[in-house]
């Protein structure tokens, strides 16, 4: 069986995994957003999801670890893990303490940050090249501009959402929670709105407003990256 899901919270994903090997049907591949399953008894396995250290593969020292545990590798992608073990050897957990928990939170929220940036880049890329195609053709160039354009919001309120986990976390530890505001700021929305309102002026008479309006959208964009990042700062 087949099944097309895209997660960005690991936690959720968790979840939906063992939920699914509950009901009897194990997961065995993953392929970008294509999770494959198997029969299984319902609930023989326990899933958990790790973040890796390397892209699509593992240490050997990670491999002969888990090994010596009872757990089994079932896919890598990117720089998940996807783990099981069978739930009959007792629980699985990965970290138990709540340093380790950070660390592993930490790691996961700088990756969605560093993608955030990358994708704002590929964005004005996108722009860029909406002006170097003559204008009949610029259909498929706005949809991708659109589309990376959502991506940034994605993966912006993905690394706010494990921003909110490691503040529980150091709350749970009795460190002082960062008050900050974890949501992205409406500058950000509104600049990709107000430049997606731009891209869709095709008329060469609006040409000067569609570059004022878009020169606007950038900055808003800018301030409005700024300031959620600055959300995710630790006090």
């Amino acid at each position: 069986m087949i099944q097309f899901r895209l997660y960005f919270d690991k936690d959720k994903e968790t979840v939906w995994l063992n939920d699914m090997a509950a009901k009897g049907y194990a997961m065995t591949g993953f392929f970008a957003g294509f999770y494959t399953f198997e029969k299984c008894e319902p609930g023989e396995y326990t899933y958990q999801i790790d973040f890796g250290d390397k892209l699509f593969a593992v240490t050997d020292d990670y491999r002969e670890f888990m090994e010596e545990t009872g757990v089994e590798i079932v896919q890598t992608w990117g720089f998940w893990v996807i783990l099981r073990k069978k739930a009959a050897e007792g629980p699985f957990v990965l970290y138990t303490d709540v340093d380790s928990q950070i660390t592993h939170y930490t790691k996961i929220r700088n990756m969605f940050k560093i993608a955030t940036i990358i994708e704002l880049i590929c964005f004005m890329i996108e722009i860029i090249a909406y002006y170097q195609v003559p204008t009949g053709d610029r259909t498929l160039n706005l949809f991708f501009t659109i589309l990376v354009g959502i991506f940034v919001v994605v993966m912006m309120k993905a690394a706010l959402s494990t921003n909110k986990v490691i503040n529980e976390l150091k709350e749970r530890k009795g460190e002082i929670r960062s008050m900050k505001n974890n949501k992205v700021s409406p500058l950000l929305t509104s600049g990709l709105l107000l430049n997606a309102c731009a891209l869709i002026m095709d008329n060469p008479s609006l040409d000067i407003v569609k570059m004022i309006v878009q020169i606007v959208a950038i900055i808003l964009m800018l301030a409005g990256t700024y300031l959620t990042s600055h959300g995710m700062k630790q006090e």
